[in-house]
This record gives structure tokens, sequence and C-alpha cells, in this order.
């Protein structure tokens, strides 16, 4: 029961932790322009990320390099137009001028519409796992990958609801100003940050350059290590406009000349402070949910013990019974060199083959597999999920093969196929 829910988790995280910081800007930005322009900019970048997904979906090694690109500057234009977006709206909170407010939303349209053709494409990617090779699809783990994915929207939309709601609360239209400014800012240098790796792989700028002081490298390695600082930096922001909007909606402010209009007054700051707190609940829960949760789902268990296997004139053997579980099986053999060279075996899901390589790749070295549940073999360093049916085969994140042979109920391997590779275990 344990690891059902777990497979729960792994996209209810990965849905929260690419969309919670745009779910919150984007209330804020319908709150504020209050416009129609906006709500369609999102159906229309809705449609295009679609598009996009579509396109690498139905010709993936044709469009991959294509996307990758586009999609690096992606990065770099949202940026540009968010930074433009904020300065119109700076402007209009000082000069009040209407040509300023639509020049303003028509650029806060564009943002939203260019975000979307960035963050959509990634998650609906997350809709093409949830049925894994040789599962039917209404399995329960499928259904329960869907479940994950669908409670990851859910939390994302009652995000953006809470934010609009609360931002229409403040009183004053310079409130309103202050935090759609403070929401766009923090956005814009989230993905100006983005921006400095995206350039430098589009070979734009050298890694070693700075700008403005700042060295490129500095800024990449800044945002690896700290992914979630401008999530939680965002989700800080509205916990500071829902706790301006409780204090300042405790009581009425003025004197009403009836009953009936001191209630109505009464339910509407109610109302409002019910919705703050629906903010609260929900910010909450996603950095309970990309903090807690993600490192519950990605925190790999405690390196197994190797297994025993017969050896004789320099060929081991394993008997088939052994490992026909379907589960990760371990085992290590310490080379005459001095090396301890780590190999596994797992039987495939389809048909009869088992899948044999050692517990290294070609990509993240000599970190090694482990199993999550009972049909996920993992990569320890970069958390990728292996197809079992791809194990012995090369490429990609696949434990790297070797030669081996089936036969008589046992699998035979030939102790020099393991010594061929014992430097990678050095």
């Amino acid at each position: 029961m344990l690891w059902e829910g777990r497979k729960i988790l792994k996209y209810l995280v990965s849905v929260t932790d690419n969309l919670a910081a745009f779910a919150v800007v984007l209330g804020v930005i319908f709150s504020f322009s209050r416009r129609r322009f906006t709500v369609i900019a999102s159906f229309l970048g809705i449609i295009a990320g679609g598009i996009i997904f579509g396109a690498r979906v139905y010709d993936p090694r044709g469009m991959n390099l294509l996307l990758i690109w586009f999609n690096r500057w992606l990065v770099v234009w949202i940026a540009g137009i968010g930074t433009v977006s904020l300065i119109f709206v700076i402007l209009t909170s000082i000069f009040r001028k209407k040509f300023l407010w639509l020049a303003g939303i028509f650029a806060l349209s564009a943002l939203i519409f260019t975000s979307l053709m960035y963050i959509l494409p990634p998650i609906l990617q997350y809709t093409r796992e949830f049925v894994y090779f040789g599962e039917s699809g209404i399995s329960t783990n499928a259904m329960l990958r869907a479940l994950g994915f669908t409670l990851g929207i859910i939390v994302c939309l009652l995000l953006t609801l809470s934010a609009y709601k609360v931002h229409q609360s403040l009183n004053t239209a310079s409130q309103g100003y202050a935090f759609t400014i403070a929401a766009i800012a923090v956005y814009v240098l989230e993905y100006a940050a983005s921006s400095f790796a995206s350039l430098q792989r589009l070979k734009v700028l050298k890694i070693s350059q700075s700008l403005m002081g700042i060295s490129v490298f500095d800024v990449m390695i800044w945002r690896d290590a700290n992914p979630n600082a401008f999530l939680f930096a965002q989700l800080g922001l509205a916990l500071a406009m829902l706790a301006f909007v409780i204090y300042t909606h405790l009581k009425p402010s003025r004197v009403f000349p009836n009953k009936a209009l001191l209630r109505k007054e009464r339910a509407r700051l109610r109302d409002c402070r019910r919705w703050s707190w629906s903010l609260c609940v929900w910010g909450i829960m996603a950095v309970f949910i990309v903090i807690v949760l993600h490192y519950y789902d990605t925190k790999p268990p405690a390196e197994v013990q190797p297994e025993p296997y017969d050896i004789e004139n320099g060929v081991i053997s394993v008997e088939l019974a052994k490992v026909s579980d379907g589960h990760l099986h371990k085992f290590s053999y310490v080379t005459p060199g001095g090396y301890d060279v780590r190999f596994l075996i797992v039987k495939k899901p389809a048909g009869t083959a088992y899948g044999v390589g050692l517990d290294a790749c070609d990509i993240c070295g000599i970190a090694g597999y482990y199993e999550r549940g009972n049909d996920e073999v993992v990569c320890r360093r970069c958390d990728v999920v292996m197809n079992k049916n791809t194990i012995g085969f090369k490429g990609g994140c696949n434990p790297v093969p070797f030669d081996y042979e089936v036969r008589s109920g046992r699998i035979y391997i030939d102790v020099k196929a393991l010594e061929e590779h014992e430097k990678r275990f050095k």
C-alpha cells in the first residue's frame, strides 16, 4: 500500500514543481488586468503548447534538436517580454495613462502566451509515462500515475484561483500595483537567471563571460543549486499579500447607515479572509509537495549487498531461478587489479529474456541503480527510470552491457568481460 502511494507522488511532485510559480503569477495577472485579453492569451498558449507537444510526439527524432533550440530561445523571450511587461506596469502605476495600461495588458498577455508554450509541453509529456511498457492501459499503476498528475493540476488551479481572489481583495489600486509589480519582478528574475544558461548553450554567451559583474558560470551554478528559490519567493510574496488582506479585512473601516449594509460588508470581509486562508493552505501544500514529498519520492534506499554466485575456471554462473522474480539483483566481482566491478541482472517483464549489465552507465558513471517499488529500476544520480526491456542494450542511461550466455538454466559470464570495464570502477 505504501508503494502504491509513491506511484502518485512522482507526478504530483513533477506537475506542482513545474507549474506552481506560474499559477500564482497567473492569478495575480488575471486580477490585475480584468480584461479578456489575458484569458484569450491563456487559451492560445494552451493550444500552442499542445501543438508543440504534438510535434514532438509525431516526430521525436526530427523535432528534437529544433525544439531544444526553440525552447532555449523561448526562455530568453519570456525574460524579455516579462521585463517589458514590468516596465509598463510600473509606468502605469506612476502616470495612470490609459495607453500605458493597454500596452501593459498586451505585454502581460504575451507573457502568459509564451510562458504556457514553454511550461505546458513537458507537463503534457508526463501523460505518455502513465502506461509502462508491457502494462495495460487500464491497470492500477496507470490510474495511480494519472491520479497524481491530476492532483498536481488541481493544486495549481486552486493556487491560481486563490491568488486571483486575494489580489482582488486589495483595497486600493496602489496596493494592487505593488503586489503585481513584485510578482512579475520575481517571475522575470527566474527566467533571467535561466537565460544565462540558455544563451550560453546557444553560444551567444561564453561561460567565462561576465554581465554587469556577474559571471555566466556563477549564475548557472547558483540556478542549478537552488532550483526552487523563485518558487519559494513567489509563494512568500503570496503569503505577504494574504497576510496584508487578512490584517486589513478584520473589521469594517467605516460607519454604515443601517445594519443590512453592515452585515453585507462583514460578509465581504469574511469572504476575503477565507480566500486568504485558502491561498495560505494551497501555498503551504505546494511547498510541502516540492520539498517533503519530493524528498520522500526520490530518496533512494540503502545500497543492497551483492548476492552470491558460482565461479569456476574464470566463468561466473547464476541460476535463473534466483533472478527470475522480476526484481533487480546485484553482484560484485573483484578483479585481479583490485577493482570492485558491480553488475546486475533483472528478468524483463515481456517474455523470458533477462537484462544484464554493469551497475554503471556512460552518462552517470558508477552512480549505479536501485529498485523503487516493484517495477522501477532507477539511476541513483539522475533519477531516470529505466525501461526494464531495454536493459542490456546500449544508449542513454541504460546499464553498460557486456557479453554473457544463457544455457541450461543459468546465466554464464566470463570474468574477462567484466575485467574489460574494471577501470570504470576505480
